[in-house]
């Protein structure tokens, strides 16, 4: 089992579904996610003298049962499309979805999926953006209980002779988005933005890289920098590409058919879930796809090839059901990724209550023309997998409505 320590400060932010979720007139720059939780800049919790702090105790975790391999019933699966075709109705473009119960699983679309006018399908791939994180923060724990990276160990002992300030953080601490460094600056997500066919190389990354701006594990700071400087890690501490490990660690165990860590070498599987006038967020809809990957080349590959995966709806699914049913790692193992702090957060996965009085867990991912849900209730033995092609949709509202027929 994995060594397990939390050391936190006081003064964190409240949790701002509101303003993670996307929501319409926000101005929080996008890269692979939204920030889900954002300290005030005022606020210096290494002014502060540290507090002393236990992690909440998680409810009891019972691990998922063997995938079915049977579908819903009817009348369920007709009760779950209704809620997609309502969203439409009422001004969403799609919304694609995967369910999974120990009754069965579904999946289906509803709407227009794609500039063309062609209706949206269950298979239809779509980036999952910061979903990408629990992938990689799984990778991670399964290397890390197999004793191949220390997940309290320096972060730069795995970074080799990359010239970069890791802030001193350690491997745990940037997991959990306690790194002291900040989110990725708008200007440089503009800069991918405008020109797409551009292939971010590892020296452009770096330097576009933010200096640390507050100590290790004072805060929690949403950083995709950090993610990437563990995805870099991860390569150091295998010697193998972090595209190789994905898939040898979390895609190859799970039998995941349909799901790709995307980069210029790497296209995104087709046929693809496409945002159509008036919902491609900050890209012309002609740039979408643009080098195969999605929303487009420059995007993915700042991204990293650890935090651009596509996947569809089903296969997501499958990887949220398998993390909670032993897949990829031990019920001990689990439970130390999942523990939160003070605010609800794990090592690359949120504690969401807003979803189960029970204890539910998971994570949202925004990205240009994209927004996507994948939440885990272990208590109710239910996995829920979402894309809506608008980073503005409210999709967390279609989520709660899923749940609530399957629990009905």
């Amino acid at each position: 089992m994995i060594r397990w320590s939390f050391q936190v400060f006081a003064a964190l932010v409240l949790l701002s579904i509101a303003a993670g979720c996307g929501s319409s007139g926000s101005s929080i720059p996008r890269e692979s996610a939204t920030v889900i939780a954002t300290p005030d800049p005022t606020d210096k919790a290494t002014e502060r003298p540290p507090a002393t702090y236990a992690a909440p105790t998680l409810p009891p975790l019972t691990l998922l049962p063997s995938l079915p391999s049977n579908d819903l019933d009817a009348k369920t699966a007709a009760a779950l499309q209704a809620i997609l075709n309502r969203h439409v109705e009422t001004g969403q473009p799609d919304v694609l979805a995967a369910v999974i119960t120990p009754a069965g699983t579904w999946s289906s679309a509803a709407g227009v999926d794609g500039p063309q006018g062609r209706l949206a399908n269950p298979t239809d791939v779509f980036t999952v953006a910061s979903v990408s994180k629990t992938i990689l923060a799984a990778a991670i724990v399964r290397l890390a209980s197999a004793g191949t990276i220390d997940l309290d160990s320096p972060l730069a002992d795995y970074l080799n002779d990359l010239q970069v300030d890791s802030n001193g953080a350690t491997v745990r601490q940037a997991l959990a988005m306690r790194s002291g460094i900040p989110d990725t600056p708008s200007q440089v997500l503009s800069d991918a933005r405008h020109d797409c066919e551009h292939v971010w190389t590892r020296a452009e990354i770096l330097a576009a890289m933010p200096a640390p701006d507050n100590a290790p594990g004072t805060a929690f700071v949403y950083s995709n920098p950090t993610y990437k400087l563990l995805a870099y890690a991860t390569e150091g501490a295998t010697g193998r590409p972090m595209a190789d490990v994905l898939a040898n660690e979390v895609f190859e165990p799970l039998a995941l058919d349909r799901i790709v860590a995307m980069s210029a070498d790497t296209p995104a599987p087709q046929p693809w879930a496409l945002p159509i006038e008036g919902h491609g967020g900050d890209l012309p809809l002609a740039s979408f796809g643009i080098g195969g990957t999605l929303p487009c080349l420059s995007v993915s590959t700042l991204a990293t090839p650890a935090l651009a995966i596509a996947s569809d709806a089903p296969t997501l699914a499958r990887f949220g059901w398998g993390l909670f049913s032993g897949g990829l790692f031990d019920h001990d193992t689990l439970v130390e990724m999942l523990t939160p702090d003070a605010v609800g957060h794990g090592l690359g996965i949120d504690k969401l209550p807003e979803f189960s009085a029970d204890g539910g867990y998971g994570l949202v991912g925004h990205n240009t023309g994209y927004v996507a849900w994948l939440v885990i209730l272990p208590e109710h033995q239910t996995v829920v997998a979402l894309c809506i092609n608008d980073d503005n949709a409210r999709a967390e509202i279609v989520v709660r409505q899923l749940i609530d027929v399957l629990s009905g």
